[in-house]
């Protein structure tokens, strides 16, 4: 319902439409045809050149990798280019909604996330089982689902 994708079976539910960024299990975000360049040039289009060079750079991709098609990326290279134009679109999101980011990411990968969101200045919604994701990116409170009911299990999952 957070991210707009279903509506509530009862009463309603206020979204800040455009504000609200969800990074899926997917990571199906960008167009797969287009170059990691054009996906960051349509989130970010007033960005100058030389800034989204600088940026890119930053996520590692340098030199003809900015020139890939998203479709052709391993998950954790689409990971850092779907990062890079979520964090820096224009108007930057307030809140992120992440399921399962983690998941089918190596070591490497998982590393650069955590430093992503500890930068981000804005607030983020993760759901996940790697609990020491978590205590990285310093996750400052904690939700439980079970047996359909959710209960609030402390900040540090007590």
């Amino acid at each position: 319902m957070i991210s707009g994708d279903a509506e509530p079976a009862g009463g309603g539910i206020t979204r800040a439409d455009g504000r609200v960024a969800y990074l899926s299990q997917r990571l199906d975000l960008l167009d797969p045809e287009r170059t990691v360049l054009e996906n960051l040039v349509a989130f970010a289009p007033a960005m100058a050149e030389a800034q989204r060079m600088h940026l890119l750079a930053r996520f590692l991709f340098r030199g003809s990798r900015i020139h890939l098609a998203v479709g052709m990326l391993s998950g954790g290279e689409r990971l850092r280019a779907t990062l890079a134009c979520i964090l820096f679109a224009e108007p930057a999101p307030q809140l992120l909604l992440l399921d399962e980011p983690t998941n089918n990411l190596d070591l490497v990968s998982i590393s650069q996330l955590e430093g992503a969101l500890n930068a981000y200045e804005g607030a983020f919604i993760v759901v996940s089982h790697d609990e020491r994701f978590l205590a990285e990116v310093k996750v400052g409170r904690w939700l439980e689902l079970r047996d359909r009911q959710l209960r609030d299990a402390g900040p540090q999952g007590d």
